[in-house]
């Protein structure tokens, strides 16, 4: 057995890993998201 703290980290790191690919694919999101608000503005405001 390792320590607390070198197992506390590798539990730490697997829990990353698949949140990466999320993070990436939300990321992809937020920003079309915030084109098309910006899209969205620039209509209603003319």
């Amino acid at each position: 057995m390792g320590s607390n703290s070198k197992q506390t980290k590798a539990i730490r790191r697997n829990k990353a890993k698949p949140n990466k690919k999320n993070l990436k694919k939300n990321l992809e999101r937020v920003q079309k998201n915030a084109a098309i608000l910006r899209e969205l503005a620039s209509e209603s405001g003319t």
